[in-house]
């Protein structure tokens, strides 16, 4: 399957954003009542990004112009993403809820960047995922899961950090904890 997660070189030097657009889907808008079906949601779409850009890993790209009037781009487009990428209509690998409202929020944003923005942004995608929306419970003092000895929920997936930066601190942190209960620093 392809996720076309970003990531930044230490220099941040690149002409390339490393940024993504997020879209709140609601459970019902899953396609089902199943307790995985968002997961089952992002399988299929990742799956369907994967085999129409070539099975290879390339990721699907197209000139945010180009998929606001629903058309295809033309020609080889600039991008950081290192595996290669293929130019197809992103309306074919994300759920049409979420191509709806990246369609009213694109303007938004070139409003925002008085003109600025849509004339060069390039959309790569899909990425189907992003931090969890839920939290685990845990100690405060500990970090531990209250009933659950010996289980540290940290960082992104447990609700408790929203990027790379603020996971490593979370994890640091957690760290510290496990390391003055087990091994304490003299």
């Amino acid at each position: 399957m392809f996720c076309c997660n970003g990531m930044s070189n230490s220099r941040r030097d690149t002409p390339f954003a490393n940024s993504g657009l997020v879209v709140t889907l609601e459970p019902g808008e899953f396609g089902s009542t199943h307790p995985l079906a968002g997961v089952e949601l992002q399988r299929r779409h990742e799956q369907r990004a994967f085999e129409l850009a070539g099975r290879n890993y390339h990721a699907p790209i197209q000139r945010a112009v180009d998929f606001l009037s629903r058309q295809a781009s033309t020609g080889d487009l600039p991008s950081s993403y290192r595996r290669g990428t293929r130019t197809l209509e992103l309306d074919e690998l994300i759920p049409p809820l979420v191509a709806q409202s990246i369609r009213e929020g694109l303007p938004v944003m070139d409003a925002r960047w008085k003109g600025r923005f849509l004339q060069h942004a390039i959309l790569a995608g899909p990425e189907m995922r992003g931090s969890a929306p839920v939290r685990i419970l845990r100690d405060r003092q500990t970090f531990e899961c209250p009933g659950f000895a010996g289980l540290y929920p940290v960082g992104e997936g447990a609700g408790y950090a929203g990027g790379i930066v603020t996971a490593a601190v979370d994890g640091l942190r957690a760290a510290r904890a496990i390391v003055s209960r087990y091994a304490p620093l003299s």
